[in-house]
């Protein structure tokens, strides 16, 4: 029997990538923040889990999770599923690089390159749920402001990655 979960697919992942980068305020992320939002823009029901920064509007996002529907599968571990997801969104971000749609800079900061205002790519993003969802904006407000390395940084918070080796 064939299952489709999105993710596992190299395209949908590329979709989710544009949609972060839309709602981003500066155009501008490190790649592990991008990835840690995108795996929370798969498994909304799991932000519920993680401790977020005390700043307002932050518990309403926890309280949103909460109501979310959990899905009816087994998943594995969270630092299992984001190891598994990690192969699938660096072939996402080759096949965007390789459009011109982003760029890495000199510190491996990756932002929006010269083709991500064509107008189909802008069609696309703008006609997708996860843009005019209130719930994926504040999302990706919070994630994109939180600290990411440290005790307290986001890698911390979720415990999808290891933190205590960072250069801070």
């Amino acid at each position: 029997m064939l299952i489709y979960h999105q993710r596992n697919d190299v395209f949908h992942c590329t979709f989710r990538i544009l949609s972060i980068l839309k709602l981003l305020t500066n155009k501008k992320i490190e790649i592990d923040r991008l990835k840690i939002i995108d795996f929370y823009f798969v498994f909304p029901h799991l932000i519920s889990n993680i401790t977020l920064p005390r700043a307002k509007g932050n518990v309403l996002i926890k309280k949103r999770a909460q109501t979310l529907n959990i899905p009816y599968e087994n998943l594995p571990s969270n630092k299992i599923l984001f190891s598994e997801m990690g192969d699938f969104q660096s072939q996402a971000l080759d096949i965007l690089r390789s459009k011109e749609i982003i760029y890495f800079d000199e510190h491996r900061w990756l932002s929006v390159g010269k083709n991500f205002e064509d107008k189909e790519i802008i069609d696309l993003i703008n006609a997708n749920g996860f843009t005019s969802n209130e719930f994926f904006i504040a999302l990706v407000g919070v994630l994109s402001q939180c600290n990411l390395h440290g005790k307290n940084g986001l890698k911390s918070r979720t415990g999808l990655m290891e933190y205590r080796y960072d250069a801070i």
